[in-house]
């Protein structure tokens, strides 16, 4: 990749908000090339964050993540009263904020919801006043998607009534608020109903055919498999363990 400083500034950008590690040893670490074209062309790498719009006071002494630190923010901030659905809390710019995109990180929660499920909260509760519009619905759908939980119309009015009252609300109908989260309604339709049993015998399968069974690799490789083992099991990993598949590193 060819960097310049525009393109710096994006990726700086999206790192924190993924609420990547952006210290200068922690990135050098991974992207060494970022660091050093950062460098480059404003200076100095505390310059090309600073032009990012990024407190490198905060940068330079951001702690690595954990579940443990996330949950503490969430219940603090539950006891102070604070608005904890999902759009409000990314308009935040504190440890919140941060914490919020961080969540999203597949080693920690994967899903904001998750997250405040793990501190105690229901995230129905939470998110029950939600003010929906045409981005987070689109966002919402998306992100279920890509965990590749159901997103049928049916499943949807049952998980949650109000992501489906306000998809026909704001898109005219369902079928055009998932084409609007770049999701084929016809694979929706005809998306496979998974079973404990079903999960089990796929993955067992997949060891005849020899193929790895590392949580990276079937995330990638079969999306499908990989969310259904999560969404019933908890964990690839126990998905895994029940099929009574022991992971031979390679």
């Amino acid at each position: 990749m060819v960097w310049d400083k525009p393109r710096i500034k994006a990726e700086l950008k999206r790192l924190y908000k993924k609420g990547a590690n952006l210290s200068y040893n922690a990135l050098a670490g991974k992207q060494q090339s970022l660091v050093s074209a950062a460098a480059y062309h404003f200076g100095s790498y505390r310059s090309a964050v600073e032009a990012a719009g990024i407190d490198y006071a905060v940068v330079s002494r951001r702690p690595r993540w954990t579940k443990q630190a996330i949950i503490r923010l969430i219940k603090e901030a539950r006891r102070a009263g604070d608005d904890l659905h999902w759009s409000a809390v990314t308009k935040r710019r504190d440890e919140l904020g941060r914490a919020a995109f961080a969540s999203l990180q597949p080693r920690l929660f994967g899903r904001w919801d998750r997250a405040l499920s793990a501190a105690g909260l229901d995230a129905d509760d939470v998110s029950r006043y939600r003010r929906w519009d045409r981005n987070t619905v689109a966002f919402e759908l998306r992100a279920r998607a890509m965990d590749d939980e159901p997103l049928n119309s049916g499943a949807i009015q049952q998980d949650d009534s109000g992501l489906h009252a306000a998809a026909v609300r704001h898109f005219g109908s369902y079928d055009r608020a998932l084409r609007a989260a770049k999701v084929n309604p016809d694979d929706v339709r005809r998306r496979r109903a998974w079973t404990r049993k079903d999960v089990i015998e796929a993955l067992k399968s997949a060891k005849r055919e020899g193929k790895h069974l590392a949580d990276s690799a079937v995330r990638r490789e079969d999306p499908a498999l990989y969310g259904a083992a999560v969404r019933l099991f908890g964990t690839f990993t126990a998905a895994r363990d029940a099929a009574r598949i022991n992971l031979k590193r390679r």
